[in-house]
């Protein structure tokens, strides 16, 4: 974040930070998961971290351009989540992208459960990180991962009244 001087009244120089030109992102995950989240990230964005359920609905605002959600967020209120974005007129059309921990190993029908019921709920995008990157390699999947983000951005910003869609990874 830059800085920039301004005066208060007295006419005294104070550093004031500049606007974050980045996109922001609502990233509701475990505390655990905040390491690989800022590795995963890198520093693209203006990423919001939320551990509760309801900090995330208190960071949502206007400026937020995108939510992701681990599946394992504040033990499992994912769907909660989904369902609140999805419900409020002002959120309903931001991407939402679901992501299932590195190191999750649940059998493919239980990922393909919890994939029925995000696509139910009109979610974005569900990533099986651990899949994705065992198929891709960790460095193309990262890669891979902040493109995705970026597109869902651009295309938000292009069709803003345009409700998501779900793609694979």
């Amino acid at each position: 974040m830059g800085l920039y001087l301004a005066y208060d009244s007295e006419q005294k120089a104070a550093a004031q930070p500049s606007a974050d030109l980045r996109p922001k992102l609502l990233i509701a995950i475990r505390p655990e998961d905040m390491a690989l989240s800022k590795i995963i990230l890198g520093d693209e964005f203006n990423a919001v971290f939320c551990h509760t359920y309801e900090e995330a609905c208190r960071a949502l605002d206007g400026s937020v351009q995108m939510v992701t959600c681990g599946v394992h967020f504040d033990n499992g209120k994912v769907f909660d989540l989904l369902r609140f974005v999805r419900q409020t007129p002002e959120f309903e059309t931001l991407p939402f992208f679901i992501l299932l921990g590195a190191g999750s190993r649940y059998s493919q029908a239980i990922v393909q459960g919890i994939r029925a019921a995000a696509e139910l709920l009109k979610v974005t995008a569900f990533t099986d990180l651990t899949r994705f990157a065992e198929k891709f390699g960790k460095d193309a999947s990262f890669d891979a991962l902040r493109k995705g983000i970026r597109d869902a951005i651009a295309a938000s910003a292009a069709y803003p009244s345009a409700r998501p869609t779900l793609s694979s990874r």
